[in-house]
């Protein structure tokens, strides 16, 4: 795509500009944003600009034969909260005037260069202002290991100088020397004090003289040092650059080569190359025997309606969201003519929940959206992001058969602290720019949102950062190996370890021949990076459904604990919360009968205040609707008596029991269509089993998903989760 380059002068804006150029992306015009001119200042107090080295700036248009756009800047750093909305006056709206004025010059512009490493202020600014634009930011260097990145920016050819030093061990003496001189001293300092080697703490600016896309290059033939504090632990000065001089360069310079291009396979090629996890073995049918309809569930609606909800002091779940279900809202039941009037009407709907439960879109933590036909995802998704300022929640998609007339349907789950003065904020990541780390977010979704020890990770599909591509060529080796490969980034910059906090996992595949694969590859991942007597295997469901985002074969969701306890529980001289929490899943299976047609198996895992659970149940030979409600209601009663015997909430055991029924916030029923229960009746059943067999109090939210099918051949995947 044709981009702008947002320039400073510094070293990581050009070697950002060089890997955009070797992703195939088109430089058009340069950026910078600059002092006023009547303040007379060499550097402002700025949390987002560099703008030591101003001045030198307007040789860049000639260095590299592009027209260069400046603005002054007249904004302050009003809001210096790590999340940013439109505010008059703050700086941030100095780069969107630039940025507009550019897009209006040259509309063709789809994207913009941005050298962030480390700065998320910086980042969450500048993807503020592109989304206002619809222009796409590319921050090559994003997370990049500093040590690595520095070299690779010397061997590339990057000529820069230091013109401010900042930090312990930096003296005047190193200011004009340049980053190949400095580069052994940068990575002691590093080592002695911690001082970041790229500069990302402020410890050091840079202004680059040289670089393999520049056609000239700079000579500085006059300086002054000015200093601005000589503090004996870490002076603070900077190079004023009196005096440059635009000098030929060689022509033909062969500039092929010299940017590495990280291989999305960096790290895993092992697992790559291990024929152990991808051999075909255990493909077989899922050979489903159907259910015998023994009696048709009577509820008191001539209309089924899958709405659900349950909500307690915290925690809170709305279920089976569609444009049709909901009694008293604005829908009719007659089919609606688009997917976007229909995804408009059932967010309304939503909507209209969260407010009676004294909700609003900012408490949404996690959504689960269902659609019939993937082809419209993304017209769906045009309507859906409408709903949603900064930081939407996480979110998981899937195509699945729909009953008539609805085409999309949507689960919520929301977390609020009603009580103020104890509020623990939500920690969201929501990354939008295109990197070597992991996938920007291709909708209007965050990658994870983590609030009171639950961390939801947004489903995870094999696509290669720095492209939004998948491998080729297009095989369920590569997408799931790069589909677990960006769950870890993800989850490792929250300091989180998805092979060791992991609560739950739900796997989703567009084949059931699939199965067995993605089971051996997390397993195969989670031993290489634990060991094989650390490995964490939570409770796990695979499941086959017809399509899945952008025709991906394998989607990951799952949901971790934060590793984090309450330190007063315990005792003070432990040294770590993760070796107090146990990670290992509670398993139990059993039969229903003594013929073993019907095999019911349990996983669990709680960890305070999370509670997951996996049940599945296989069906051997045909069986009934009774037989399969009863096999569900084994199984919850099954996890209620893991709960209580594990006595994990303190001072409560008393009331174990209820504190149990209550806390159940949703169940998701997965169910294969191939047992060929319709799913009114199926919903129909399970209710009416829920409401005749267990306490009034459970109100979980439910949700009943057909799909394809579940691995080893069973006829229904039940997901529930607590909050407690």
């Amino acid at each position: 795509m044709k981009i702008v380059a947002l320039i400073s002068g510094g070293k990581d804006s050009c070697f950002n500009m060089m890997h955009c150029v070797a992703n195939g992306h088109q430089i058009t015009a340069l950026a910078n944003l600059k002092p006023l001119a009547a303040s007379r200042k060499d550097e402002l107090d700025s949390f987002l600009y560099q703008t030591v080295g101003h001045d030198a700036i307007s040789y860049y248009a000639e260095c590299m034969g592009l027209p260069l756009y400046r603005r002054e800047i007249f904004g302050r750093s009003l809001i210096q909260d790590a999340d940013y909305k439109l505010t008059i006056g703050d700086e941030t709206e100095d780069l969107f005037e630039l940025l507009k004025e550019i897009k209006e010059s040259n509309p063709d512009i789809q994207g913009v260069s941005v050298g962030a490493i480390l700065s998320n202020y910086q980042r969450v600014r500048v993807e503020n202002v592109c989304s206002r634009l619809g222009l796409t930011p590319l921050a090559y260097l994003w997370r990049r290991n500093q040590k690595e990145l520095l070299s690779e920016m010397i061997d590339a050819g990057i000529n820069a100088i230091l013109i401010k030093v900042a930090a312990i061990g930096l003296k005047t003496t190193h200011l004009g020397k340049s980053i190949k001189e400095l580069y052994p001293y940068l990575c002691s300092l590093n080592e002695k004090y911690d001082v970041h080697i790229c500069g990302e703490g402020g410890e050091y600016e840079t202004f680059t003289l040289d670089c393999p896309l520049f056609i000239k290059r700079l000579h500085v033939e006059n300086s002054e040092i000015i200093m601005h504090s000589d503090n004996a632990f870490a002076e603070v000065a900077y190079l004023q650059l009196k005096k440059l001089v635009v000098m030929d360069k060689p022509a033909n310079i062969d500039t092929t080569n010299l940017v590495k291009i990280l291989a999305w396979s960096d790290g895993f090629e092992n697992i790559l190359s291990n024929t152990e996890i991808f051999k075909g073995e255990n493909i077989l049918e899922n050979v489903v025997p159907k259910i015998d309809i023994d009696y048709i569930p009577e509820m008191n609606s001539d209309y089924i309606d899958l709405y659900t909800a349950h909500a307690n002091s915290l925690y809170f779940a709305i279920s089976g969201t569609t444009a049709y279900n909901y009694k008293g809202s604005q829908t009719t039941r007659s089919p609606l003519n688009t997917i976007e009037e229909e995804t408009r009407v059932c967010m309304k709907n939503l909507e209209e929940k969260l407010s009676k439960l004294g909700l609003n879109w900012t408490d949404a933590i996690n959504m689960n959206v269902l659609i019939k036909d993937m082809r419209e995802f993304g017209r769906m998704n045009m309507i859906y992001k409408s709903f949603f300022d900064i930081n939407p929640p996480t979110r998981t998609c899937i195509e699945c058969n729909l009953s008539p007339p609805a085409n999309i349907q949507i689960d919520l789950v929301a977390i609020k602290f009603r009580d103020y003065s104890n509020i623990k904020l939500v920690n969201t990541m929501h990354v939008q720019s295109m990197s070597y780390w992991a996938p920007a977010n291709i909708g209007p979704y965050s990658q994870a949102k983590i609030i009171n020890n639950h961390a939801y990770i947004a489903g995870q599909i094999g696509l290669i950062p720095a492209s939004l591509k998948f491998p080729t060529p297009l095989s369920l080796q590569s997408q799931t190996i790069l589909s677990l490969k960006n769950l870890e980034r993800i989850t490792s910059v929250l300091e989180l370890d998805v092979w060791k906090f992991s609560v739950g996992c739900i796997c989703f595949v567009d084949d059931d021949t699939s199965f067995e694969v993605v089971k051996k590859a997390w397993k195969y991942i989670c031993e290489w990076r634990k060991g094989e007597n650390c490995c964490n295997i939570p409770p796990s469901l695979y499941i086959a459904v017809p399509s899945l985002p952008r025709e991906a074969k394998v989607e990951w969701q799952v949901l971790l604990h934060n590793g984090k306890i309450n330190r007063n529980n315990y005792n003070d001289d432990l040294e770590e919360d993760s070796k107090i929490l146990n990670f290992e899943p509670i398993t139990w299976e059993d039969t229903l009968d003594t013929k073993n047609f019907c095999i019911i198996k349990i996983a669990t895992l709680f960890i305070n205040p999370i509670l997951n659970s996996i049940i599945t149940i296989r069906v051997e030979k045909s069986t009934t609707l009774t037989t399969l409600l009863t096999s569900i209601e084994l199984g919850l009663l099954k996890i209620h008596d893991q709960f209580c015997k594990s006595n994990l909430l303190e001072g409560k055991n008393d009331s174990t029991s209820t504190i149990f029924w209550v806390s159940i916030s949703s169940i998701r029923f997965f169910y294969s269509e191939k047992i060929g229960v319709e799913i009114a009746t199926l919903e129909k059943g399970v209710k009416s089993m829920i409401n005749s067999k267990f306490p009034s109090d459970m109100n979980p939210a439910m949700t009943f998903i057909p799909v394809i099918a579940i691995s080893e051949g069973c006829a229904v995947g039940i997901c529930v989760q607590c909050g407690f």
